[in-house]
């Protein structure tokens, strides 16, 4: 698995501290890949460190 970070504009609503957009890329056997896209606060006291977005399929090439 892979990850990339890129900073959002969105403020943590916990915290206040600015939130990334984390993208997880997951292979499976079938060679699809399957991309869960969060939402990272990296305030380590922050209650709710992270938040699923939204998961993308791709197709093989």
């Amino acid at each position: 698995m892979s990850s990339s970070h890129s900073k959002s504009q969105r403020k943590c609503p916990s915290c206040g501290a600015n939130l990334y957009v984390r993208k997880d890329v997951t292979r499976s056997e079938s060679g699809t890949d399957r991309v869960d896209v969060m939402l990272v606060c990296r305030d380590e006291s922050c209650s709710e460190p992270s938040r699923h977005l939204r998961t993308e399929h791709t197709q093989p090439a």
